[in-house]
This record gives C-alpha cells, structure tokens and sequence, in this order.
C-alpha cells in the first residue's frame, strides 16, 4: 500500500487467496496492480512471476523479499531444538531463505539489463541476538542477512542495491498467537517504548528503494531501540 501511495505500479505475490483483497485495495486507490499466486520455494514459480510482471509493466525496479514463515508452538512461543523435526527445518529453510534466492535470481536478469534496480531483503533482529525465535527461523533470517551481502557486492557493478531490513516484533499475523505479557516485553524493551506497525516497516523499505539513496549490502534494524549494536 505504501508503494502504491508512492505512485508504484505493484505486483502483490503470495501463497495465499489475500493477494486478492490487497489487490483490489490498491485498485480502489486508482493504482495499476496485478496479483501472482507463487510458492516462493518453487523456482518455476519465481520465474513465471518475473515474467507475469514484466508483461505487464515492461520492467522490475523493486523487489521486496518478505515471503516468510516461523516455527512456533500453539501459544506463539519458541519451538525447542530438540523438538524441531526435519520437516520444520525445510520448510523454513525453503521459504525464507530459499524464496530469497529463487526471487532474486529470477528478477535479477531484467535488473541487469535496465542497469538499474532495488532489492529489499527481510531479515529479523532474532538473527543478532539469537532470542526469541526458534532456530530454523533465526538461521534463515541470518543466511538472508549474508545472502543481501554476497548479492550487493555481486550486482552493484549493474546499479542495483540490495539491502535488508531487519525488524523486531511487528504486529502482524505472524504474531498473533504471542502472549500480551510477551508484547509488553518487547514493548517495555524497545527505547522508543512501542512496537512497530506494518506501516513502519513498509516506509523504511521504500526508503531503501528509492533511486537517492546511496547504500549497498547493509541490514537496518527496525525495532525501535531494542537492539544497539
């Protein structure tokens, strides 16, 4: 929604039927969208989106990788490792870090050829500091945070940027089944003394996307203060 305000064309992506709904949202709004449906751990569905947008817009400027999932219990708490099954590893593994990659790679060639473009990783704070999450999901986030490196310093000789943002708690869905006494935690935590909203998330990312701005392989952390380092 952000992007559309900034007068972007978007493509939403996704797994599941909501793309739909954000999609009309963004038509009410009289901006040009169209929805993909991709399984971002599937490579043939990362090159047919890549396609479907180019055909439609005639070029890929940004792409905001924030396809992910966490391994948490019923009450929203941490998965112990000796309770992870292979099955949870995987499935982390191929959607947050592998969907990184597969999206990357299938828009980078279009990216090459305009000599130009943004990718915006997400990452997560729980990558630096180890807590919180279970450990497939810290892992991906940490190996995305890598991963922003190894492609910044790969594609910058093309003018694409690439960085990552890397948020604590958001209230989103994925955090619905978090405790309060867990939210008010984070909260009392943070310096700024709240926790952050989608919207704060999505203005930094189209900051990292804009053309004026002259960073490369960086993460930035968006959890309000939580985390200094």
């Amino acid at each position: 929604m952000e992007f559309a305000k900034a007068g972007a064309g978007v493509a939403v992506c996704g797994i599941r039927e909501n793309i739909e709904r954000v999609k009309a949202e963004i038509e009410a709004m009289g901006k040009e969208t169209i929805a993909v449906r991709i399984d971002v751990s599937r490579w043939e569905d990362a090159q047919r989106m890549a396609k479907e947008v180019v055909d439609r817009f005639g070029r890929i400027d940004i792409l905001v990788n924030n396809a992910g999932v966490a391994i948490q219990k019923n009450d929203g708490s941490r998965v112990g490792v000796l309770e992870i099954t292979e099955a949870d590893w995987d499935r982390a593994l191929s959607i947050n870090l592998k969907g990184c990659f597969h999206c990357s790679k299938a828009v980078i060639p279009f990216m090459i050829g305009q000599r130009s473009g943004r990718i915006v990783n997400l990452g997560s704070m729980t990558a630096i500091t180890g807590d919180v999450s279970s450990a497939p999901y810290v892992a991906s986030k940490a190996g995305i945070m890598a991963l922003t490196k190894a492609l910044a310093r790969e594609l910058g000789q093309y003018n694409i940027h690439v960085n990552c943002v890397s948020p604590g708690m958001v209230l989103t869905r994925m955090n619905r089944l978090v405790s309060e006494a867990s939210i008010q935690a984070a909260r009392s935590g943070a310096s700024l003394k709240r926790i952050a909203e989608p919207f704060d998330v999505a203005r930094l990312i189209l900051h990292l996307a804009s053309d004026d701005f002259f960073v490369t392989g960086q993460t930035v952390l968006i959890d309000g203060g939580k985390t200094l380092c």
